[in-house]
Order: C-alpha cells, then sequence, then structure tokens
C-alpha cells in the first residue's frame, strides 16, 4: 500500500469539512423550497435527503469539538462550521495571514491523524 502523501491528507481532512456547509446549503435549499414552491413543484427526491445532511452535520461539528483544544481547533471550527475566511480566522486568532494559512495546514493534518483513526479503527 502507497504512503498518502501531505497534500492528500490535507484534501481528504478538508473535503470531510466543507461536508459542513454543503449540507447547510441543502438545508437552506429545503427551506426555500417549503416557502416558494407548491408541494407538487418541489423536489421530492432532493427532501429525503435532508435528516442525513442534518446527520452528517453534527458529525463534522462532534469531529471538530473532539479535537484537542487549541488555535487549530478555533480555526478550524470558524473556518468549516461559521464560514469564515481563512483571513478572518487569523484576524480572530490575532496572527498574521500567512500564519493563518500555516495554521490551517497544521490543523489539517492534526485533524487528518484523528479522522483516519476515527474511520479505519471503528
Amino acid at each position: 500500500m502507497s504512503e498518502i502523501t501531505e497534500a492528500q491528507k490535507k484534501k481528504l481532512t478538508e473535503n470531510f469539512l466543507k461536508g459542513y456547509s454543503l449540507n447547510q446549503k441543502m438545508i437552506k435549499m429545503e427551506r426555500y423550497e417549503k416557502e416558494f414552491f407548491s408541494k407538487k413543484e418541489r423536489d421530492t427526491e432532493f427532501l429525503g435527503e435532508i435528516p442525513l445532511a442534518r446527520a452528517r452535520m453534527f458529525e463534522v461539528r462532534h469531529f471538530i469539538n473532539e479535537l484537542k483544544n487549541g488555535d487549530q481547533k478555533l480555526l478550524l471550527y470558524f473556518h468549516y462550521i461559521k464560514g469564515e475566511s481563512v483571513e478572518r480566522c487569523g484576524e480572530l486568532l490575532g496572527i498574521s495571514r500567512s500564519s493563518a494559512y500555516r495554521l490551517k495546514s497544521q490543523a489539517l493534518l492534526m485533524a487528518y491523524e484523528k479522522l483516519s483513526k476515527k474511520i479505519f479503527y471503528k
């Protein structure tokens, strides 16, 4: 089995964490459809995904909350859960823009270690 590179680890973790905002958008779309479309016009297949979307959001939020307390955890929370830009996260943490991007990189690798244990060692 080949070794996973740091870039691949970051990408895998980022894709998992981005699921929060994607599912949040699905829920907003569901509310929009309920408000502006008749029952007949709604995409019923899409609406069936909403409970799963909420569960996925809970999973991401719970995953971040389980991480070790520190700036990495705060950055991941504000960036992926609250939707703040990395630059804004840096401002909130009192660090420079470039330090915020380095911190995000470290945070993704730290989160990957926990995520890989969670996935592979259930």
